[in-house]
């Protein structure tokens, strides 16, 4: 089943993060492998960008965009009207944060599990494996 991720899943992955559950492993493996598809919300790499710049995250963009563009079974999703139209339904109110209301609405526009630890999203009635 393919799934989408949320910005500190991919991280975590990618960086080999103690933080990230068992089941979230699990999955992202099973992509590392060509087993499984994991959808990227294309405003993931703004919110990596801007992590980065900020000194949040210690790496470089290019290493993640080049580790995500050698693998097919990484796709990007591009953001498009309807996403954003998904993602105004999202009450500012349940999920503060912009990024994560277009993650979820990805989510929602796509009818695919969300790989996230944000707990507010969970309360939106999507499907969510814990990451």
């Amino acid at each position: 089943m393919p799934y989408v991720t949320d910005t500190h899943s991919l991280v975590w992955h990618l960086t080999s993060d103690p933080r990230l559950s068992a089941a979230a492993k699990k999955l992202f493996k099973k992509v590392d492998e060509s087993q499984d598809v994991i959808y990227i919300p294309c405003i993931i790499f703004f919110e990596l960008s801007y992590l980065i710049e900020k000194k949040k995250i210690m790496a470089s963009f290019d290493i993640f965009v080049d580790l995500l563009s050698t693998s097919k079974n990484y796709r990007v999703e591009p953001m498009c009207l309807p996403i954003i139209e998904k993602a105004r339904q999202i009450s500012r109110i349940s999920v503060k944060d912009p990024w994560d209301r277009l993650i979820a609405a990805t989510s929602i526009h796509l009818n695919l599990p969300l790989i996230t630890r944000d707990r507010s999203l969970g309360k939106l009635g999507i499907k969510t494996i814990k990451s």
